[in-house]
């Protein structure tokens, strides 16, 4: 059996892989960590995520549990918090979704131009500089990790934690091509060099499993356990079987796109990487939306991901049921199920006429590289507004945002889209738009605890290896 643990942002997921790589148990928790902050903070607690994690482990069948030669672990990327020299954290882990860094409008930008790398709210980089210019910062502070860095010295018993490229690098000041923090933009930041962890290559052997560990957690002592991998790569190790040749898109809450690259596209991904764009408005309004939000992150295999992400994937097709409900509430008629609603969107869009000048554009929350935008609904005229056209274009709008965030070299030449998540495995005109909008296939991939499974996977590789 080969074991991946999964620490998101609600919920704690676990599971065991059999040699063939088939699903032989897995569980999943909400962990309820999150703590009381002020608006646009999000902090959770980290005992309670850890401990939520290490009881996900334990549900696992014991039997099967015995058998474990590997252990990977993944989680929320982009979060931080701060530990002291003996690994005691005196922070709570501070989340990808924290805005703080938003309350001095200038602060990011400002930080931008002393690094010379693009930075956005809730980056563990930047939000450690915000710590530290702010005198937010404890005394006995000595080192930082994401929550899955943590879970992983925990299980080796480790004063020091590490991390790899794939985590490393969502934290920013990350140097793409030499896999390595970056030391001028560090100390230009401010920010501690030593404080930073070490990093280990993606999949390599952090350590080995503590005795005290392996005993309460039912684990063979001694095995091996991965440093641990952002759950991004982690998803789509799981998800893609070529994954040079698919494209992997995720609909949940936002909405994401990933191509992975091949490793001899280094050097032309990494050029530009860490351009700052200092244009005015209007010239930004002219670049295209991938030189802007395309991100490219390391990849198992000596290889990059472009990663595209939207804030409003799977929330823009339900703010459209929502706002249904609430126009028959105005008119004093009784609200739809939600179920209901979603049904009859996916058939009123599904026979939508095929040419339509409507288009929505969905940056209802804005994105993250320009908060200030705001959806548009366009080319309306007296026989277009209707619910099925409208439906249509909020649909094709999500995927065509999601398409405008990649470069075309990323989507050239691919074969397929593997998709998962809940809003497109739901709803049947979100499939059939997404696969006009990259005119590929789109195959629904069932698979449960997809970053625990990717986990798993690149745990399966190093106790191959150990092997070896």
């Amino acid at each position: 059996m080969f074991l991946g643990i999964d620490i998101g942002s609600s919920k704690v997921a676990a599971a065991l892989l059999g040699e063939t790589e088939n699903i032989e148990a897995a569980a999943s928790a909400r962990h309820e960590a999150d703590l009381i902050a002020p608006p646009g903070r999000h902090e959770q607690d980290p005992t309670r995520l850890l401990e939520t994690a290490w009881g996900v482990v334990k549900s696992l069948p014991r039997d099967l549990r015995q058998k474990t030669t590997a252990v990977g672990v993944t989680g929320q990327m982009h979060g931080i918090l701060l530990l002291d020299g003996n690994r005691k954290t005196l922070t709570p882990l501070i989340t990808w979704q924290d805005q703080r860094c938003l309350e001095d409008r200038s602060f990011l930008a400002r930080l931008s131009s002393q690094t010379q790398y693009p930075l956005a709210a809730g980056y563990g980089c930047a939000t450690l500089a915000w710590l530290i210019q702010n005198k937010c910062v404890p005394s006995e502070a000595r080192c930082t990790a994401t929550i899955q860095d943590l879970a992983v010295a925990v299980l080796c018993d480790q004063i020091q934690p590490h991390t790899d490229p794939t985590d490393a690098a969502s934290w920013g000041f990350f140097d793409l091509e030499h896999l390595k923090w970056d030391q001028n933009a560090v100390k230009a930041a401010g920010v501690p060099v030593g404080w930073l962890p070490e990093i280990l290559p993606c999949g390599a052997r952090a350590g080995m499993l503590d005795e005290a560990t392996s005993s309460d957690l039912g684990l063979p002592r001694g095995i091996p356990v991965a440093v641990a991998i952002g759950d991004n790569q982690a998803s789509i190790l799981a998800t893609l079987d070529e994954p040079e040749r698919q494209l992997a898109l995720t609909l949940g809450t936002g909405g994401q796109i990933s191509a992975v690259l091949p490793s001899n596209a280094r050097l032309e991904i990494h050029a530009g990487q860490h351009s700052i764009d200092t244009r005015e408005q209007g010239d930004r309004e002219s670049k295209p939306a991938w030189q802007l939000s395309a991100e490219c992150r390391p990849f198992p295999g000596n290889r990059y991901a472009l990663v595209a992400a939207c804030l409003c994937g799977g929330s823009a097709w339900r703010w459209l049921a929502e706002s249904v409900n609430c126009w028959l509430g105005e008119l004093g008629l009784p609200a739809l199920s939600m179920e209901s609603l979603y049904q009859r969107l996916n058939e009123l869009g599904l026979n939508a006429p095929g040419e339509n000048a409507l288009s929505i554009q969905p940056h209802f929350l804005g994105e993250r590289y320009d908060v200030s935008l705001r959806g548009v609904i366009k080319g309306i005229d007296l026989g277009n507004f209707q619910l099925a056209t409208l439906a249509k274009a909020l649909a094709k709008g999500v995927f065509q945002n999601l398409r405008h965030m990649l470069p075309p070299s990323a989507v050239a030449g691919r074969t397929q889209v593997v998709a998962s998540g809940n809003a497109l495995a739901r709803n049947s005109l979100l499939v059939t738009m997404a696969s006009e909008v990259f005119d590929l296939p789109v195959l629904l991939k069932e698979q449960r605890e997809e970053a625990a499974c990717g986990a798993a996977m690149l745990a399966k590789q190093l106790a191959t290896s150990c092997q070896s």
